[in-house]
């Protein structure tokens, strides 16, 4: 019964850590309102990672911790596991996304409005967004659920906790677990096997660069636009959902996959 306790209680704290953070994130997201529209993204990713490392604080005092203890701090590998990251991030969503046009018979042609300067620099807020959500959902609650109910467990309840997130901010039911609820499973088995979130940090970032790489307009910040086998424009395609989330599907059983082979080494 005690085991018990210790385990609900640790799951009740990583859902108070990740409502907590929404919270704030809600509270201090009217600070954009001071941002010029065009750079609003910048100025959210700037508060969000703020407040992700004002919610883990808090908690940490509340623990007597320090960030070091669930592995949130700069080490000398710490560029190099960030770059594995990216490398990864980017095979993994670059086969996504090249399935994602195979099944849906798509062309691409380059953007010729847009350029690779242009492209990193409108992007560059993705480092600090995916920096704050893996501080939010694999730091902290990650390694509390990791010490005491183990890999499988804590990968699947930050996973899952990670796409209610991406719910609240109006992301469909579905699309928010085949997508976000999928790629946590990726970030966290990253997370856990390089000691850190520098890592998953670098996937995740490579994951939101890569599908940003292609747009469906010229005027955009996109290096390739994506249009319908017969050259007309995707502004107001229905996709089918089956075509767009197949590949989402065959990331989920990668992870499972994946998880369970690190599961079963553990024992």
């Amino acid at each position: 019964m005690f085991g018990l306790n210790v385990k609900l209680h640790v799951v009740l704290k990583s859902i108070l850590f990740c409502i907590v953070f929404t919270g704030l994130l809600v509270v201090f997201s009217f600070l954009k309102a001071f941002i010029p529209v065009k750079y609003e993204r910048f100025a959210y990713a700037a508060i969000g990672t703020g407040v992700a490392f004002l919610t883990t604080y808090l908690f940490l005092c509340y623990d007597k911790k320090s960030f070091s203890a669930i592995g949130l701090n700069i080490e000398n590998s710490t560029i190099i596991k960030f770059i594995v990251g990216i490398l990864t991030g980017i095979f993994l969503m670059g086969m996504m996304v090249l399935a994602v046009i195979y099944f849906s018979n798509f062309r691409i042609e380059l953007n010729n409005n847009s350029n690779l300067i242009n492209f990193l620099f409108w992007t560059s807020p993705f480092i600090f967004l995916s920096l704050m959500e893996e501080i939010g959902f694999r730091a902290y609650p990650l390694v509390l659920l990791k010490n005491k109910l183990g890999l499988r467990s804590s990968i699947l309840i930050t996973s899952i906790l990670f796409a209610l997130y991406h719910i609240a901010n109006g992301w469909t039911f579905v699309g928010s677990f085949l997508g976000p609820g999928t790629c946590g499973i990726i970030f966290g088995l990253a997370a856990i096997y390089s000691k850190g979130i520098a890592m998953p940090t670098g996937i995740h970032y490579a994951f939101n660069l890569t599908s940003s790489a292609f747009g469906i307009s010229n005027q955009s910040f996109n290096i390739w636009v994506l249009k319908q086998s017969n050259g007309s424009s995707l502004e107001n395609y229905q996709n089918s959902e089956i075509n767009e989330f197949l590949p989402q599907i065959a990331l989920l059983i990668v992870g499972i996959s994946c998880m369970e082979y690190v599961v079963r080494r553990k024992v």
